[in-house]
């Protein structure tokens, strides 16, 4: 049996993530400049043409619902809230590409708006936990004007050209660096220099054994957030974005969660914040990523907790409303 020769597999490789990355060029040329409603009505088509590539995600996010909320959603409900944060989820990854939202349409508050901007002044390291509601990337952009300093945590994408292009893309509406998830040491030479360090909190963590009550649910974190604040000493400050009903964007900063010492302190930290996003969530449950499966049979997740009761009222009319 011959064996294929590393240099012609490489060079394949590199002709296809080239070819790739063609295609992201592309596509950010064509969306560039696109407003927030023409986005919309185009990801709405888009959803309905690629239903059928979706059909995992759709079930995903139905069975995250009805873990969550039981009966206290009809199925109808479950299917319609899924499909407005799937749409949601596709409008929050293009948001850094799209045309930019007008200052005066994006509102900032919160107790621990303040301090975190106080803080930064003093030059103190701070890490923001986000989740994935709504409009993460415009509170990242609002936020990279009044935070010059601030770096994002990111998951690179496997193509390194079009990693690099997506990097560019997203630059060019905020003012931001980029970690890549992997550069522990560049987390920490960053919060030890004073910068500012946002992470998503809300992902499952197959290697995390930190379980917290979400939702009302015995659920995995993933420690990275807690642990960098407590091997920093650096605080973390929660922070919720959502599109409004009035076409407005609220972005809302909780206070700062400080670290303690050891295993109680690091679980109680993301406890507070699991806490703190669950009225958002509630609240705004059709901008939520309920296509992550944070809960999998068979790995002691998803024990019921405590009861939670239904989405907020707002909610319940827009999936009444259909999509």
């Amino acid at each position: 049996m011959t064996r294929r020769s590393p240099r012609p597999v490489q060079l394949q490789r590199k002709l296809r993530w080239q070819m790739e990355a063609l295609a992201v060029q592309l596509l950010l040329v064509v969306l560039s400049g696109r407003s927030h409603r023409t986005m919309i009505r185009g990801i709405a088509l888009a959803h309905r043409l690629a239903r059928p590539w979706l059909v995992h995600r759709h079930a995903t996010a139905i069975e995250n619902l009805k873990r969550v909320y039981g009966d206290q959603l009809s199925m109808r409900q479950r299917q319609l809230i899924a499909q407005r944060s799937i749409d949601s989820f596709f409008l929050s990854c293009l948001e850094s590409i799209i045309q930019p939202v007008d200052s005066a349409r994006i509102s900032a508050e919160g107790e621990g708006l303040e301090e975190l901007l106080r803080l930064h002044r003093q030059g103190q390291g701070v890490i923001i936990g986000s989740l994935h509601l709504g409009c993460w990337d415009i509170g990242l952009r609002w936020l990279s004007q009044q935070i010059d300093t601030l770096s994002v945590i990111y998951r690179p994408a496997r193509n390194p050209y079009s990693d690099r292009l997506l990097n560019q893309a997203r630059s060019a509406n905020s003012n931001c660096d980029w970690i890549p998830q992997g550069n522990v040491k560049a987390m920490f030479r960053w919060l030890r220099s004073g910068g500012s360090l946002v992470t998503m909190t809300d992902l499952y963590s197959p290697s995390s054994e930190l379980q917290v009550d979400f939702l009302g649910l015995s659920t995995f974190f993933a420690k990275g957030p807690a642990s960098l604040s407590q091997k920093s000493g650096c605080p973390l400050f929660p922070v919720a974005q959502v599109r409004e009903d009035n076409g407005r964007f609220r972005l809302i900063f909780g206070a700062p969660l400080w670290p303690g010492s050891g295993p109680t302190a690091l679980a109680a930290q993301m406890a507070a914040l699991a806490r703190w996003h669950e009225p958002w969530i509630q609240g705004y449950a059709e901008q939520y990523y309920w296509i992550n499966r944070r809960w999998r049979a068979g790995d002691g997740s998803g024990e019921r907790l405590r009861p939670v009761g239904p989405p907020a009222a707002r909610v319940l009319k827009l999936a009444a409303a259909g999509p």
